[in-house]
Order: structure tokens, then sequence, then C-alpha cells
């Protein structure tokens, strides 16, 4: 078992190489990043402006570009320190900041929600938040052990469905009453959902933290593939469902449905094609 080296210390090759794994729309950029010499911890404060300069005008391209950042972002901060209990209390916090700030909103002489069409910022960022919190716990509940408790099927489908709705109600046109009651009604039952988490899991689950593993596949032999088969989240994580019996895969004893795929040969991966995995994957890394 070993650290992962924190993406803040890359050198400007190691960003070249994540660059390489991106989506094959971005590869027109990764001259102007090795040009620009760009390091692990610049890739982590990159923005809009910054992807601008750097030639990536399209913002279709900057997006693809941040996103991918912000898993990075997750990975460098909190893959071995978020536990379920630390991001349940976090989804409760946001809900309870929503709550707050729209009642001390509405005891406002100034509030005029009932006829305005236009929500506040801070309402709007406290929703960002909420979704991030909510999208923090659902990646978490793909993990293992937790894969094998079923209640968190409905759970995980019905996180997906509030999120769809929060996005979707933001962008209504409606008074800010109206959308701020529709939010409101959605956070409820996202608050809902961490006390009934808290129920259906053992204290030492809740707990437990991610840890990385390195793990080595031997005896692959060609054409055979690695009996490995892994899919992609909603939100670009590439998480294993299982193993063929007596594949290379299986045989290492370490790989086991919901594992995250972190690391391909020392080359960590984002959004990467996973038929280019079958072919030259021999290491990978793991939170286990």
């Amino acid at each position: 078992m070993q650290a992962m080296e924190p993406i803040t210390k890359w050198t400007p090759k190691q960003v070249v190489d994540w660059m390489k794994g991106l989506d094959d729309s971005l590869q027109q950029y990764v001259t102007n990043f090795e040009r620009e010499k760009i390091s692990g911890e610049q890739l982590l404060k990159i923005s809009h402006q910054d992807l601008e300069e750097l030639g990536v005008a399209r913002i279709g391209h900057q997006e693809l570009v941040l996103e991918a950042v912000d898993l990075l972002c997750a990975l460098n901060y909190g893959v071995e320190t978020d536990n379920l209990k630390n991001l349940v209390v976090r989804m409760r916090a946001a809900t309870n900041s929503l709550h707050m700030s729209t009642s001390d909103r509405r005891k406002s002489p100034a509030y005029d929600g009932s006829t305005s069409r236009k929500p506040p910022n801070d309402f709007l960022t406290s929703v960002v938040e909420l979704i991030g919190a909510a999208k923090s716990l659902l990646a978490w509940l793909d993990r293992t052990p937790l894969t094998g408790i079923s209640d968190f099927t409905a759970t995980k489908n019905k996180i997906i469905q509030l999120c769809l709705d929060l996005t979707t109600t933001v962008q209504q046109d409606c008074t800010v009453y109206e959308m701020e009651e529709k939010i409101l009604e959605v956070s409820k039952v996202l608050n809902s959902i961490c006390d009934q988490t808290v129920r259906t899991t053992s204290d030492p689950l809740m707990s437990q933290s991610a840890c990385l593993e390195e793990v080595q596949l031997t005896n692959i032999k060609p054409g055979e593939g690695l009996g490995m088969y892994i899919k992609s989240t909603y939100d670009g994580l590439h998480v294993i469902t299982g193993t063929t019996e007596h594949s290379p895969a299986d045989l290492t004893r370490k790989i086991h449905a919901g594992d995250e795929v972190i690391q391909v040969n020392q080359q960590t991966v984002s959004r990467r094609q996973k038929c280019q995995w079958r072919v030259s994957l021999d290491r990978l890394q793991l939170p286990l």
C-alpha cells in the first residue's frame, strides 16, 4: 500500500501526460500546456482566463478541462480524508445553510421574491454547494464496501434525481419565491436521505476512509483481456463493477466491485477511454 504523489508536486511533464488522457478534442492543446510548462499546482488552480491564455478558446473545451481538474482536486484533497460520516455532515450543513439564508432573506423588508424572477447570487451559490455535497456523497456510495448494501441502490438513484431537480429548478421561468419553495422541498428530502444513510450504516463504515493500493497484473495473455469490468459514473469516475473468474484481475485477489481506478501505469486517469486500458494496463492504483 502506498500514497499517491500529491498532484501539487506534479512536474510539467506529468501534467502533459495527464492531458494526453483527456478527451480527443483536447489533444490539440497539449503542446500549449507543454510550452508554458504548467505545473501540478498551477493546474489545480487553473481558471477560464488561464485556459483562454493557453489557447483553449471554446467554452465547451474549457468546461471539459475544468471538469477533469475538479476530479483531480477531489482526488488530491479528499480520497484519503473523506469518509461517509463527514460527507453526510457536509450535505446536512449545505441544506441547513440554504434554509437559513432563505429564511433570513424572507424576513427582510426589501424581499421581493413574490415578484422578482431573478434569484440572488448567494442563493444560487448555496444551491451549487448543495449539489456538490450531494455528488460527493453519491460518489462515496459507489465505493467498496458500501456496494454490498443493497439499500443504497435506491438511495443513489434518488440522489441523482434530486440533483437533476435542483439543476432544472434554478433554470425555470418562475418567481424567486416559487423557486425557493421547490429548492427547499428538495433539500428537505436530501436531509432525510442523510438521516436514512446514518441509520442503515454501521459505525465502523461511517468513519472508514479510503486508502490507495497499487495492484500489479501479471500473466496477461495477448487477446484474452484483463477480466476486469469498468463503468464510468455520471461525474467521470471510473469504477470497477466486477472481474472474470481466474482472469489476471481476479487472481490478484485485490480488485473488487466498487473499487475506483485512480492510476494506470502510474498515470492518473480522467475520462480515459477504457479500451486503451484493456490494451496497456498492467499496473493500477485503487482507493480501497
